[in-house]
């Protein structure tokens, strides 16, 4: 039986609580009319899962310690993103008979000073701008996996364990608030259509009608068509700029991360047709699920597997990742 090395025990609470997010998205699928269906890229990604897990096992059992934190890392991906994608259309319907929230959000934005239709009417007028604000955006889902790699490579194993968890609490209080939160959104509220911007793209520009016809149960959930974001309130993408920069800080990979996760900052209101507010409790999320990764991990002094120095699980003094000292 592969050992599985001491360093790596934070794993089995990522584990834990990837298999209880699983268990919740299962819930919220089956409560929608098209109910749960086996289709071909959830099996894909789920036999990922397995097949990474077994790998990560294996790199334990050789002392590749880097290398199996980032397989089992990446095996919660997989194991939680084609069920993240249906699962995050779940709260449009099973919130259906609650009332939509947009003015008061609308009113709370007026409130803060936040002029949302002339910061949107500012990144039109400025088209470069925002096309490096939406690329930034959109490479939203790829940075975690990008966050995983530096993680790994510079051998803080706690951080990755707490930024799994961090990451996949969060996504599961968000869905809980967005069930009795209806909202399209500042992009409706304010009037906003794509004949006001024919050359400006924005991701949620024709949102309405997809949220309408999931909060009516009249669309199938599975097809390809269905958008890859579903949830107005809270935001999402504040939450997940938050783990991305703590996650990153203490690696050289902070520079490029403040960068990219400042433009999609930036944007989240234009191209996540979010209000402010949405930020704000996007933001809270993210810093209240870091506070309780860190009180689920216990990060402990242990010899590094792999260079045999000192190291807190987390920060290894060494010029080179040593991951790839193989």
């Amino acid at each position: 039986m592969p050992k599985f090395h001491p360093v790596l025990r934070p794993f089995f609470a990522v584990y834990i609580v990837t298999l209880s997010a699983m268990v919740f998205d299962f819930r919220l699928i089956s409560a929608m009319p098209q109910g749960i269906h086996l289709t071909e890229d959830i099996i894909i990604s789920l036999a990922a899962g397995l097949v990474l897990t077994v790998a990560g096992l294996f790199f334990s059992a050789k002392s590749r310690i880097s290398l199996s934190a980032a397989a089992l890392a990446y095996a919660n991906v997989f194991l939680l993103s084609q069920i993240n994608l249906l699962a995050h259309l779940g709260p449009s319907y099973i919130g259906r008979h609650y009332p939509f929230i947009d003015q008061t959000l609308a009113r709370i934005d007026s409130s803060l000073g936040f002029d949302w239709t002339q910061y949107f009417e500012w990144h039109v007028d400025h088209p470069f701008f925002g096309m490096a604000c939406r690329i930034a955006y959109l490479c939203w889902p790829s940075y975690a996996l990008f966050i995983i790699v530096i993680l790994a490579a510079y051998q803080r194993i706690s951080t990755m364990a707490r930024f799994l968890i961090s990451s996949t609490v969060a996504l599961s209080v968000v869905y809980l608030i967005a069930i009795v939160t209806p909202s399209y959104g500042a992009y409706v509220q304010h009037g906003m259509t794509a004949s006001l911007h024919p050359n400006f793209l924005v991701q949620f520009s024709d949102y309405k009608t997809t949220y309408d016809a999931l909060r009516a149960g009249i669309v199938d959930i599975y097809a390809i068509e269905i958008p890859s974001g579903a949830i107005s309130f809270p935001s999402f993408h504040t939450t997940t700029v938050v783990l991305y920069l703590w996650a990153a800080w203490n690696t050289p990979a902070r520079w490029i991360t403040s960068i990219v996760q400042t433009l999609c900052f930036l944007t989240i209101p234009v191209q996540g047709a979010h209000f402010l507010t949405d930020m704000i409790a996007g933001g809270a999320i993210g810093l209240g699920a870091i506070i309780l990764s860190g009180a689920v991990i216990r990060e402990e002094k242990l010899p590094n597997p792999v260079l045999g120095i000192a190291s807190d699980g987390n920060n290894v003094k060494s010029a080179a990742p040593a991951a790839f000292k193989l």
